[in-house]
């Protein structure tokens, strides 16, 4: 392990994982047996801004499953999180007004910490979904810290809510899992248990949203989000072609829907050219416009001052239902229900122009 203060793909802070390394002692492990299959240790990880791989943190409950009681120790290690345990990211969220602004928030801001997976707020009409999307292969280890990682989530919104909270259903990658575990997560969640699915996630009703956070304070929420709007770091790895298509797409997106041939003759390049390259990328323009899009909506919500009329038109929209019909696509609700859930103060991803008639 390395101190670090900007996380790499599949780092996580070891903070996040000190609450299952203690508790696995106390379930069958030995410090010198973390090491030895780990390299963890103790003085590692309670450095400041020390990381491990998320491989480590597979093989980890990959040895605790192999032992006596692998439920009581999930359990146990989950119940043992508190907010302090997701870094300044856990700070922020239990100072939002309700559940909805946290979920917002950990989403937005979770890789500061954690690149293992991402975790989406998805919203309908009824339900309220936190859904995980974990890289890399579906060994047991990484679908066993799918499922725990779950039960944190559900843990830390009792805390903030002071409440406890019940969910609807537990998705899980495994396709089974022992009695005993299951009878303790429908006991501990309340959830009814999806087997063999895509993507790991917890389901609630959507009322959870509204759950206010007992240890709000505006004051503190807007600190916070400034703080960490201003450490998010730029894409890792983007090569410097897409980088300058998706900047050519978001300054001509104030004269309307950039089409590859004029974003291409300011790089330069012919159309097909173009084209070629995105695709020796992996790429093609028509992703890039719409993952742009789609990236600058999120930012452009954020800015209370600015419509949704004007941001449709910023967008290069030049209805504003077509906006909404592309929103509804890429997050699951309406602009409306995702600005509702923002925290407060929060700062705008990207830079904002002035609107002036197009010509």
């Amino acid at each position: 392990m390395r101190p670090a203060h900007t996380l790499e793909d599949g780092q996580i802070s070891a903070s996040n994982v000190l609450p299952a390394f203690e508790t696995s002692l106390r379930f069958g492990a030995s410090e010198a047996e973390l090491e030895a299959r780990l390299g963890w240790t103790r003085s590692q990880l309670e450095r400041p801004d020390a990381i491990v791989s998320g491989a480590s943190t597979y093989a980890h409950f990959e040895l605790m499953h192999a032992k006596p009681d692998y439920p009581s120790f999930v359990l146990a290690a989950a119940t043992a999180h508190t907010s302090a345990s997701l870094g300044v990211v856990g700070l922020a969220c239990k100072t939002l007004s309700n559940i909805g602004q946290a979920l917002t928030c950990h989403s937005r801001y979770q890789r500061l910490t954690n690149r293992t997976a991402e975790y989406e707020p998805r919203v309908s009409h009824r339900r309220a979904e936190i859904r995980e999307r974990r890289p890399g292969e579906a060994s047991l280890g990484s679908m066993l810290v799918s499922d725990y990682t779950l039960l944190v989530a559900v843990h830390l919104l009792r805390l903030a809510a002071n409440a406890r909270l019940r969910a609807l259903e537990l998705h899980t990658r495994r396709p089974t899992l022992s009695a005993q575990e299951q009878a303790m997560i429908r006991e501990f969640t309340g959830a009814e248990l999806r087997f063999r699915a895509e993507h790991a996630a917890v389901v609630f009703p959507r009322s959870v949203l509204d759950v206010a956070i007992s240890s709000a304070d505006p004051e503190l929420a807007a600190y916070f989000t400034g703080l960490l709007e201003r450490a998010l770091p730029a894409e890792p790895g983007e090569a410097p072609l897409l980088r300058a298509v998706r900047l050519q797409i978001r300054d001509q997106l104030f004269h309307g829907t950039p089409t590859l041939s004029s974003v291409a003759a300011k790089l330069g390049l012919g159309a097909n050219s173009l084209q070629r390259r995105l695709g020796e990328l992996g790429e093609s323009y028509a992703d890039l416009l719409e993952s742009t899009r789609r990236e600058l909506a999120a930012g452009y919500l954020r800015d209370p001052s600015l419509s949704l009329a004007e941001i449709a038109y910023l967008l290069g929209y030049a209805e504003q239902a077509s906006f909404f019909r592309a929103f509804n696509g890429w997050y699951g609700q309406t602009p409306s229900a995702f600005r509702a859930l923002l925290p407060p103060g929060a700062a705008p991803a990207a830079p904002l122009k002035r609107l002036t008639p197009r010509g």
